[in-house]
């Protein structure tokens, strides 16, 4: 699971597993201070943005994974982006 974040001035994602009792258990945390242009991104860019960091630096944890990746963010113009079926690379 990732799970991220965007504000004014910052993203963050934390990368996720399930463990056997349902209780999620952090494996890795990202966090960018914004700049230059990036500053002036619309909100639901940031949370985006936020997405695309994270995929970008787990690639080696996400690649291949057994199960479906589920991404949560608390950006509801998002909806169709996380229930897309299919996404190329």
């Amino acid at each position: 699971m990732i799970e991220t974040d965007a504000s004014d001035y910052a993203i963050a994602t934390i990368l996720s597993i399930t463990l056997s009792n349902g209780e999620l258990h952090p494996v890795a945390f990202l966090s960018r201070t914004l700049t230059g242009a990036k500053l002036n991104y619309d909100m639901h860019d940031k949370e985006l943005l936020a997405i695309f960091e994270a995929f970008k630096s787990w690639c080696h944890y996400l690649e291949g994974a057994a199960n479906l990746i589920n991404i949560v963010t608390d950006h509801k113009n998002l909806e169709y982006f996380s229930t897309t079926k299919i996404l190329t690379q």
